[in-house]
């Protein structure tokens, strides 16, 4: 029995998939894709089979490769001071590119992240742009960023990537780099 169209969703977003990424690896649009997860079309079995054996696929590729994360982590480490403000911190992540960054203060390292999603949220819920200025990082950072050694292999970080938005990658004791979702995706399509 195949999983739910919402089920599907979740793995595909769990796996780090763009619904493009998915659409290409099946033949079809992206737009047919965002019209599945959103129910506004009832597919046949065999694209669903399709989708989910791709999705699968994608997957067990992951989870067998013998990468270590110190071959697929983006070094060096950005990071966003508790103190800094929300906007400063979303104009680093707009130019640079990152959906997250960790976060840190004067005394201790990784004691947060902050993520796009969790700026929108704010907006979403009504809080003024204009308010954002006054913000600090520390009051919408989310829970930190586990924290795994270079070596340690992708197997082991494909299960965390699949309840974090990223992995910081250690050295000794010391951050030497940043493992995310699209890493992964990156190393699947290079490795397999």
């Amino acid at each position: 029995m195949l999983p739910s169209i919402k089920d599907i969703m979740k793995m595909r977003k769990n796996l780090g998939i763009s619904q493009k990424d998915l659409a290409g690896g099946i033949g079809v649009s992206q737009s047919y894709i965002a019209r599945l997860e959103k129910g506004e079309i009832n597919p046949p079995y065999d694209k669903m089979r399709k989708i989910y054996s791709f999705l699968q696929k994608s997957g067990d590729r992951a989870e067998q490769m013998d990468i270590s994360a110190q071959k697929i982590m983006s070094s060096p480490v950005s990071w966003a001071m508790n103190t800094d403000s929300i906007l400063n911190c979303l104009s680093i992540m707009r130019k640079s590119g990152f959906s997250q960054m960790p976060v840190t203060s004067k005394d201790r390292p990784n004691i947060g992240t902050i993520t796009e999603s969790g700026i929108n949220d704010l907006l979403i819920n009504g809080t003024p742009i204009e308010s954002l200025k006054g913000m600090s990082v520390k009051s919408i950072m989310s829970e930190p960023l586990p924290v795994l050694g270079k070596y340690s292999p992708l197997y082991a970080m494909y299960p965390l990537l699949r309840y974090f938005d990223a992995i910081l990658i250690s050295d000794s004791g010391d951050i030497v780099g940043i493992v995310t979702k699209a890493d992964i995706l990156k190393a699947v399509e290079a490795y397999a």
